[in-house]
């Protein structure tokens, strides 16, 4: 038998078995009994000019180093705080190299333009917007490309903290973004997903929506991660009241839309080690009482300043 470590009173071997599922080097998480939803992680609205007030990880394991031709998965339960005079664009989840001192140097990102009712997500290398590769959904507008984004979040016109659509428990919206190995913005190689439910095609920029070059990510520098605002100097946070968020998960591989379905657990966020999926798991922060991450090795968010772990 191999070296088997106890971690609140389940057992994990090399080849360990977690909720009837197999993996290989099973990575180690709390105990189900442990996990309740108490708790999310609020970003202040204070914008410093710098992350003084943010919400920031910084990767030193090459957890998340993925490029342009990745399969992979970001998910994140968010109860907006922006209200319909915001304005601007409010970054929700911005992942760029960790010496990054501008956009586009092999960014991802997903943010809300308020005053267009846009969610958009894109990703970009080369310190310049024309190598991007970009998508945008928007949810004011039923009919064509746009109606399955329309329906998905019903209809809230716009989405902001007085109309939040169609929420899980607590009004907290599931947000994730899938893509396939495809160095591409279309869809299905890069889908939304709002709640559990695909948003469409959008309107692709970069791929068969034309305009916006080709994105050519590398895989040499560790990220870092800032959730609310920029990642690179806190600016771009809510206006009207903290954006709040729970439940950040990344993953290594495109979540089939069965397995978002299985995430989104009919409105109520997962212990995360008991979905089918848990072996391609690389980062998942519940914010239960710290920014402490649940998946061994990986790092914890920074919550400073104003930004703080309050009731959900």
């Amino acid at each position: 038998m191999g070296l088997i470590t106890k971690i609140n009173g389940l057992a994990y071997a090399n080849t360990a078995k977690y909720s009837g599922v197999t993996k290989v080097n099973t990575k180690k998480v709390g105990g189900t009994g442990n996990f309740h939803n108490k708790n999310a992680v609020a970003k202040s609205v204070t914008e410093p000019g710098d992350m003084t007030h943010g919400i920031l990880l910084a990767d030193s394991n090459g957890d998340f180093r993925f490029t342009d031709d990745s399969a992979f998965t970001f998910s994140l339960w968010i109860k907006v705080g922006h209200d319909a005079s915001d304005g601007s664009s409010v970054y929700l989840l911005d992942i760029s190299d960790f010496d990054a001192t501008g956009s586009y140097d092999d960014q991802f990102l997903l943010y809300f333009y308020e005053p267009h009712n846009r969610l958009y997500f894109f990703m970009g290398s080369g310190g310049t917007s024309s190598n991007r590769r970009e998508n945008f959904w928007h949810f004011h507008e039923g009919g064509g490309i746009y109606d399955a984004a329309y329906t998905a979040s019903g209809g809230p016109n716009p989405w902001n903290s007085a109309a939040r659509g169609n929420v899980g428990n607590d009004d907290y919206t599931m947000i994730t973004i899938t893509k396939t190995t495809a160095n591409s913005s279309d869809h299905p190689d890069l889908t939304l997903y709002w709640n559990a439910t695909d948003c469409g095609e959008g309107f692709t920029r970069g791929g068969s929506g034309g305009g916006a070059g080709t994105a050519n990510l590398g895989s040499s520098t560790d990220k870092k991660i800032g959730l609310g605002s920029s990642s690179i100097n806190g600016n771009q946070s809510a206006t009207a009241a903290e954006a709040k968020f729970m439940n950040l998960t990344i993953w290594d591989k495109e979540l089939s839309s069965s397995e978002v379905t299985e995430l989104y657990n009919s409105g109520a966020p997962l212990h995360v080690g008991t979905h089918s999926a848990y072996a391609n798991c690389v980062g998942w922060w519940p914010f239960q009482d710290d920014g402490t991450g649940q998946i061994a090795g990986t790092e914890a968010f920074t919550i400073s300043g104003d930004s703080n772990i309050e009731a959900k």
